[in-house]
């Protein structure tokens, strides 16, 4: 059972893609060299989850991200434990709403999300921001999946010299259900660790890198 409750909090971490509330300084917990990923921890006052962030610095233009972020049929490539994720509103070209699915392992149901993300960029350093919050008043809860209603993310893609991209994605989420803090903690390293991991692997390809968006310039 033990074993089950480990890969339900390392599939919950990965459903939280976040502005968080400071309670405490970052703490480096993981580096991955080969890939240049580095994975930090934080409490965040009120709440007994921690928020992690993982940073990591690639070749890429500032688009490709994006649109990565915005090919939904792909998402269960590179979000962790993602089973489907699904466009409910383009509200506008830079604002958007998604339904989201995440695997969990027998008997614990799998658990459900609808989120808004918004993309900013800043006129003057031409960093990218993607922010992406909880919506719970589209349509409710149904009893085949547990919905996640705290939930806040953030993507930070900020240009560097040489045509190098440093990609920040931060997080904090109460998973509910009744799930341990302490174990949810022992695992949101894995989170952003295999969802970076991927991301580096998928970005690169030549559709995302030549792709375009009217409110983002390279």
């Amino acid at each position: 059972m033990i074993d089950r409750l480990i890969g339900f909090a390392m599939a919950t971490a990965a459903l939280i893609f976040t502005s968080v509330a400071v309670a405490g300084d970052w703490e480096e917990v993981a580096y991955d060299k080969d890939e240049d990923i580095r994975v930090y921890t934080r409490y965040v006052e009120g709440s007994d989850m921690k928020a992690f962030k993982g940073i990591t610095t690639l070749e890429s233009t500032v688009t490709a991200p994006i649109a990565l972020l915005q090919d939904v049929k792909r998402a269960h490539e590179w979000v962790f434990n993602c089973k489907a994720m699904d466009l409910i509103e383009e509200i506008a070209p830079n604002n958007a709403t998604y339904y989201t699915v995440t695997s969990m392992p027998w008997p614990v149901k799998n658990r459900d999300n609808i989120s808004e993300s918004l993309v900013i960029q800043d006129a003057g350093t031409g960093v990218v921001t993607v922010t992406i919050q909880a919506r719970n008043d589209i349509f409710p809860a149904n009893d085949d999946h547990v919905r996640i209603r705290e939930l806040d993310a953030t993507w930070t893609l900020e240009p560097q010299a040489e045509g190098l991209l440093k990609v920040t994605y931060e997080a904090h989420a109460d998973p509910g259900g009744g799930l341990p803090s302490w174990l949810v903690n022992s695992f949101v390293v894995e989170a952003p660790l295999n969802t970076l991991r991927d991301f580096r692997e998928l970005v690169v390809d030549k559709k995302y890198q030549s792709a375009s968006r009217e409110y983002i310039t390279h």
